[in-house]
This record gives C-alpha cells, structure tokens and sequence, in this order.
C-alpha cells in the first residue's frame, strides 16, 4: 500500500512540475489556479506522511497512541484542504474557457462559491476539532468542547465523515462534468471535444475512488464497527483518498503540458513524409524520330543549332497559363473551426477564444 501510494505521490508531482513549467515558460499565462495546485502538492504530500500508519489500538500504550493521533490530526487536516483547492484550481481553469456572459460561466462561478464555502467549513472542522487543540490527540488535556471530527460522540463522528465524503463526490462529479456540453458543441472542433471527453473518463476513476471511500466509511461506521478501534480502520480510507486527489491533479495537469510535450517529440522524431515523383516529355517531329538529338527551348523544336538552356531552366518547357487552368481549384479554402478546450489547454484566457474565433 505504502509503494502505491508513493508511486502515485512521484507521478503526481512529475506532472504538476511539468504544468508549472509550461505556463511559466511557455504560454507565460501562470494564474491562481496554478497557485492552487501548487498548494494542493504541498498540503499532499505532507498528508501521505501518515497514509499507512495503521495498528489495533488495543496493541498501543499511551505514548505510541498520542504520537499516533498526532500524525493523523495532520494527515487529516490536509484533507479537506486537498481536496478544496484541487477543485478550485479545476474550476478557475474552466473560467480561462467560458466567455463571459455565457451560462457555462455563471454556472461555473457558483460551484466555486459553493466549493470555497464548503471547504472553509471543512477545514475549518478538520483543524480546529476541539479546544484545545492539543487535546485531539491527548486524551487526558481536559477539553472545553469537542465537534466534527474532534468528536467523542460516535453518531455524530460518523456522520462527519460520512457527510463530507458524500459531498465530496457529488461536487467531483458536477465539477467533471461541466466541459462534457462541449462534446456535443458544434462549433468545437474534433481535437477540443474529444479532450474534454478523456478528461470527464478521467474524472471518473476520481469519482469510483470517492464512492469506494464513502462504501468503507459506511462499513466501519467511520472506525466504530464491528468495534472501535480508529486506528486500524484508518489508513484505507486515507490512502483512497490521497489517490482521488493524485488522479484528480493529473487530470487537471495534462491538458497543459501534453499539447507542449506532443509538439517537442516531433521535433525529436520524424513525422513528416515527401513524395517525390517524376514525369518524362517526350517530343518527335512527323516523320522522324529524333529523340537523341532533339531539345526543347520555349515552343519551337531546334535541330541544328545549340540550346542555351541549363538544367536547371524550365523556361519553355511549361506553359504557365496551362499549368495555372490544370491547378485551379485544387487548393480549397481551409474551413476555420472554433478551438475552444484548446485555447483551455494552452492556458489562454477568454478574450485569446474571442480572438480566435473572430479570425
């Protein structure tokens, strides 16, 4: 468990350094949804310290338990801060998208307001579990009151958990499913439309990891059943939800950087193929057959005195006008189609779409 979750952890940071650096270096369009994933790194990687820290609580003297409870009240509290900006940062991504005035932005800003409001409660909950705080993992400090995920109360315990794992889910799955109108836009072209579809299936790989969370939290009844003992029951919901939020950032890293990465692999490999083809004139007067003797200069057949034509001179060997009528209309005007999840990708903001589509 622990190889996976690191394995994912190196991935994931692998693919949000290659986002940073092309929005840095490349489109130079850096934004506050960069920032955001930048905090969601941070804030992950100091959650997976503990992801696989699990033991019976029978087996545990005190020491070992308040220093295990002190680890998990980190681990925990980097959760809801995860799995906040995380979205944020996918949210304000749709915002370089959507014109303004535009359904899809409007609705897009009040699933971040709702999204910004129920992360504050959350981590707000995850952080500050009781008063004093130090009593959350030292359970002989006498407390003033304890809530949320401080509680001693196993209902209301469980229903913490068990509530913000749901609400977790439904948001994923409207947050991912906000560009899926584009795969029907007519106007999008083919390379837009099928990117937004690979990012709603990888959206849902997030969306089974936070329903098999919210499955297991039900079963144990948050750590509770079949007997109380938090600390064994842990690490598998910790781990579920340390992948959702890896995944969750890949998705939210490769629209950026992969366009880059295309273009730079095809200038290491050879992508572009020539075709070369040759055509033979052959020109003989009535009569005769003087194919060993016979050049061509502009439109009269000389036999008797010396051609002043090189070899690499066509003057007279084509006639302009005949070539221009053999090629008429072969060449057609491109149809122009709106890159709309492209301008997405490459980090550009809405007033880039508008420019592109008025061309």
């Amino acid at each position: 468990m622990l190889s996976v979750v690191l394995s994912f952890l190196i991935l994931t940071l692998l693919c949000a350094s290659l986002r940073i650096w092309c929005r840095i270096f490349i489109v130079r369009a850096f934004g506050w949804d960069d920032v955001c994933l930048v905090l969601v790194m941070v804030s992950l990687s100091v959650g997976t310290i503990g992801a696989c820290i699990g033991e019976h609580m029978i087996l545990m003297g005190n020491k070992r338990f308040v220093k295990y409870m002190r680890i998990f009240y980190v681990c925990n509290g980097t959760l809801p801060v995860s799995t906040t900006f995380i979205k944020v940062a996918i949210l304000l991504q749709y915002l370089r998208t959507f014109e303004r005035d535009t359904k899809s932005r409007a609705f897009t800003i009040i699933i971040l307001v709702i999204t910004v409001m129920w992360g504050t409660a959350y981590i707000f909950l995850a952080w500050v579990p009781c008063i004093p705080v130090a009593s959350y993992w030292d359970w002989s400090i006498p407390h003033r009151g304890r809530w949320g995920f401080g509680s001693q109360v196993a209902e209301e315990l469980i229903r913490t958990y068990e509530s913000h794992a749901a609400s977790n889910m439904v948001l994923d799955f409207i947050i991912f499913a906000i560009p899926l109108p584009l795969c029907f836009n007519s106007e999008a072209n083919k390379k837009s439309r099928k990117s937004a579809l690979a990012l709603f299936l990888f959206g849902s790989i997030v969306l089974m990891l936070a329903a098999w969370r919210l499955i297991d939290l039900v079963r144990t009844r948050a750590g509770t059943y079949p007997t109380l003992d938090v600390t064994w029951y842990a690490p598998l919901p910790m781990v579920l939800a340390i992948l959702e939020i890896d995944i969750a950032a890949i998705c939210a890293s490769i629209p950026v950087f992969w366009p880059v990465l295309q273009s730079s692999m095809g200038m290491i490999f050879v992508t572009r193929e020539v075709k070369v083809t040759t055509e033979m004139i052959e020109s003989s007067p009535p009569g005769g057959d003087y194919d060993d003797c016979v050049e061509m200069s502009r439109t009269d057949l000389s036999l008797f005195h010396q051609s002043t034509t090189m070899l690499n001179d066509t003057t007279g060997l084509i006639d302009p006008s005949t070539y221009a009528n053999q090629n008429a209309g072969v060449e057609a005007t491109p149809v122009k189609e709106t890159v709309i999840f492209g301008a997405y990708m490459q980090g550009k903001t809405t007033c880039d779409v508008e420019a592109i589509k008025a061309v």
